[in-house]
């Protein structure tokens, strides 16, 4: 059996609780971002993922709300813009948060460039090693871009041989690993003890989002392995939804159903 110290709670890891990516509400966010963590905690989450903004919220603040609704958290996505030229800044906050893990990525264009590769490298260096004195590990999140090859290699897999794996590792979005046409399951074997978190992302026949369990993935055979290929957490996310909180809350029900 696993155990794992979330903020002052030793958490019994053999059955990971079921967590939210935040980016996925973002619209509803910055309407009420308070009253929509109470849903999220209604509906049954346990953890929430910070995405990108915390719309001005001091992050004492926002613990002490946390706590009240029973949520933790364990990470933070924050943009590349900012881990470059706020770094100090975000790494307080998430500290405050309780969170173990600061995820980002670059975008495709970052990448049109070969010239410019090793310019990113020594970014992600330099927050990794930031990061890492303060306690948590530095994420990378690839989207699609990353999985095409450059040289002779992905460029996913060049820049963790690039920042070094005790620097940087990654948060799996297994929607974008389908999207480019690779298994899911295949492909957190490969990483295996690589991704501690994974973004649970379903897509449908036509490559577009979905709720998790009404599209393509094989969702059991992934939950039957996460243990021993090291994911410690999952999120749920939806990029595209027309009713986010309806969403947020069929993927649950279905999560509930296979484990």
């Amino acid at each position: 059996m696993r155990f794992l110290r979330v903020g002052n709670e030793m958490w019994d890891m053999s059955k990971i609780p079921p967590g939210l990516g935040l980016y996925t509400l973002r619209n509803e966010t910055k309407k009420d971002f308070f009253g929509t963590l109470k849903k999220v905690a209604d509906m049954g989450y346990k953890l929430v993922e910070f995405a990108l903004d915390y719309e001005g919220i001091p992050a004492a603040e926002m613990k002490k709300e946390l706590e009240r609704l029973g949520l933790k958290t364990v990470s933070t996505y924050v943009s590349p813009e900012d881990m470059e030229n706020n770094l100090q800044n975000q790494i307080d906050y998430a500290k405050t948060l309780g969170a173990h893990y600061m995820v980002t990525g670059f975008p495709k264009e970052r990448f049109a460039d070969e010239s410019d590769f090793p310019a990113l490298v020594h970014s992600l260096k330099t927050m990794g090693k930031e990061v890492k004195r303060h306690g948590m590990l530095l994420l990378y999140h690839p989207h699609a871009h990353e999985f095409e090859k450059r040289n002779g290699k992905k460029i996913i897999d060049r820049l963790l041989e690039g920042v070094g794996r005790d620097l940087m590792q990654l948060e799996l979005d297994l929607y974008f690993v389908r999207k480019v046409g690779l298994d899911p399951k295949s492909a957190l074997l490969a990483y295996s003890g690589m991704s501690p978190l994974i973004h649970v992302k379903d897509i449908d026949k036509n490559g577009d989002f979905t709720e998790v369990g009404y599209g393509i993935i094989d969702w059991p055979s992934i939950f039957r392995i996460m243990e021993s290929v090291g994911v410690k957490f999952y999120f749920v996310e939806q990029d595209v939804s027309p009713h986010p909180l309806e969403s947020a809350k069929k993927s649950l029900d279905y999560l509930k159903s296979i484990q």
